[in-house]
C-alpha cells in the first residue's frame, strides 16, 4: 500500500510547505501549479522537487532543506488546452 511516509531505506525525503513564509509559500505555490488549494499544516512535498544545492546535511546526519529552498523539477503533462484539436467530421 503507498505511503507518504519514507522507509528507512528510502532515498525519497517529504518536506513541509513554508506556512511562515509567504513569498516563499507563493513561490512553491506557483510552481507546483495546484489551481485553487491551500497546503495545510499537514500538506508535504517530496524531495525529487527538489535541485541537489537546496539540501544541507544536519549535525546529525539527516538531509534537511534549506530555508531559501523552491521546488524546481516537475514533469507536467499537457492540459487539454494544449493538445492539438481533432479535426471534425464535417471537415
Amino acid at each position: 500500500m503507498p505511503t507518504s511516509r519514507p522507509s528507512k531505506k528510502s532515498t525519497f525525503s517529504f518536506f513541509r510547505f513554508p506556512l511562515d513564509d509567504p513569498d516563499r509559500l507563493d513561490q512553491w505555490l506557483l510552481n507546483i501549479r495546484r489551481n485553487k488549494w491551500t497546503p495545510k499544516v499537514c500538506s508535504r512535498l517530496c524531495s525529487e522537487h527538489f535541485e541537489s544545492h537546496h539540501f544541507s546535511t544536519d549535525s546529525w546526519g539527516r538531509r534537511c532543506l534549506k530555508n531559501t529552498a523552491v521546488p524546481t523539477i516537475f514533469y507536467f503533462n499537457k492540459g487539454k488546452e494544449q493538445q492539438p484539436r481533432r479535426k471534425s467530421r464535417d471537415a
